[in-house]
Parts: C-alpha cells; structure tokens; sequence
C-alpha cells in the first residue's frame, strides 16, 4: 500500500487567486493500483462563506461521493456532434500541447495549473478529457483523481498510453511521459 498526498495542488492559482481550482488531493494505491481517493476543494463556493469547501471521495468498488453532479447532468457533446472539451495547464513549457490539441480537434475549456482541479472537471462531466503534456505532474497529483476517475469508468494514461505505477519507488515519482 502507498499513500501519496498533495497538500496544496494548484500552487500557482491559489497565488494568482484562483483559489477554486485549490485542492488537497490524497491517494491510496495498492499494488501500484489506485484504489481510493480524496479531493479537498477548500474554496469551492467562495472565500468568504463559512459552509464553503467541498470533500470529493471514492474509489473502484464504493464509487465518488461529494460531487453536486445531478444524475442527468451529461457531458458536452462529443465528436463529432460537439467539440471535444479539454482540460489544460495554463503555465505551457511543452510545445506539443497546441499541435495535439488542433490535431485532435479540441477545445481547452478549462485552462487551470491545478491536476486536481482537472480531475473535477471530468468527473463533473464539464470536459472530456485532461491533457498534460510536460514532466511537471507528479503521482502525488495523480493518484487521487486516478482512483476516482476509474470508479467512474474512466482511465489515465501518460501521454503514449501506458498506465501508471503507483508501487513505492521514490525515484519514479515523477510522471515524465505526460498525462
């Protein structure tokens, strides 16, 4: 079993004020499978109201709670009726992210330096999928919405389409194939 935790994902938008895309993201992997997950978002609904802050939590078998997702709520549509809605970073140090997303035919949405953030978005049903394409992300990022994202169904691969191991392995620790 390992435990990865972020205590404060979305650095640079909780500096730039963007305190909604802040998140405290906590994973449990076994057998370098996530298998459970929690997203704090601490300022969703607002700085100033005493009841603001949401826990977002789950994993394969239990399912993701926390969420204020109705039950017909649905994404936006997909190709080709629709475009295909993506979640990106704002701080761009990669120079493939542009080409991939106009060869893809996508539209960034939702353009946010915060993983957890990202991970939100999907499992809200506001972007179809999340792209990022430099070494920044680490398994801290990564293992927490992971575990959520597949009690959904969905899957998270790095940037050539390998799933990620989250065995213990404090040199690995870097995803540096993207996501």
């Amino acid at each position: 079993v390992t435990v990865y935790c972020d205590p404060l994902d979305g650095t640079n938008e909780y500096a730039a004020g963007a305190r909604e895309a802040v998140t405290v993201l906590l994973g449990v992997a076994v057998d370098g499978t996530p298998a459970a997950g929690v997203i704090g978002q601490p300022f969703y609904g607002g700085e100033t109201r005493a009841d603001a802050g949401r826990v977002v939590w789950g994993g394969v078998g239990v399912g993701v709670r926390g969420l204020d997702v109705a039950d017909e709520a649905s994404a936006p549509p997909p190709p080709p009726r629709g475009a295909h809605v993506v979640a990106v970073n704002r701080n761009v140090r990669e120079g493939r992210q542009g080409p991939a997303l106009e060869a893809l035919g996508s539209r960034a949405d939702v353009v946010v330096s915060a993983t957890g953030f990202h991970y939100l978005t999907l499992l809200e049903r506001r972007a179809h999928s999340a792209l990022l394409l430099r070494k920044a992300s680490k398994k801290w990022d990564t293992c927490a919405g992971e575990a959520l994202l597949r009690a959904t169904g969905g899957v998270v691969t790095d940037a050539v389409g390998r799933r990620y191991d989250y065995s213990y392995d404090s040199n690995a620790v870097p995803n540096l194939s993207g996501m």
